[in-house]
């Protein structure tokens, strides 16, 4: 037997073929919306990157010559003392050496020196006496 349809069965099955219809041309829309603006989207994401990049490279050259500036000025007592210590350490590495050659017998370079004066000078006064 066959169902006669009434209005009100026409109006269910027709309202939710319009929603079905309605979803499936937003999409559409969507898709559209993305082609057409897509191409212009990436281009400013980019160009905004390349700006944001630009920004942060100068102030990480900033921040680096501003560092290497503290940084020196905060090592020049130590470089300074460093500097001092090794200064002593030799000299007194020098006079233990100087203790132990004499000790030895070994002539320093200044005693060295000055028997080679004494021996110029006896030279000169052989010469002017002959």
């Amino acid at each position: 037997m066959a169902t006669k349809r009434t209005k009100t069965q026409t109006k269910k099955a027709q309202g939710g073929n319009d929603a079905t219809r309605s979803a499936w041309l937003a999409g559409l829309g969507a898709v559209s919306i993305a082609q057409k603006r897509g191409g212009a989207l990436i281009g400013g994401l980019i160009s905004e990157g390349t700006d944001f990049q630009a920004r942060a490279q100068k102030l990480v050259r900033e921040t680096s010559v501003d560092a290497l500036a503290h940084a020196k000025v905060a090592i020049a007592p130590v470089r300074a003392g460093l500097k001092n210590n090794a200064k002593k350490f030799g000299a007194a590495v020098q006079r233990g050496v100087a203790v132990v050659l004499t000790q030895l017998g070994i002539p320093s370079k200044a005693d060295v020196e000055e028997l080679t004066r004494r021996v110029t000078a006896l030279s000169r006064q052989l010469r002017a006496a002959k």
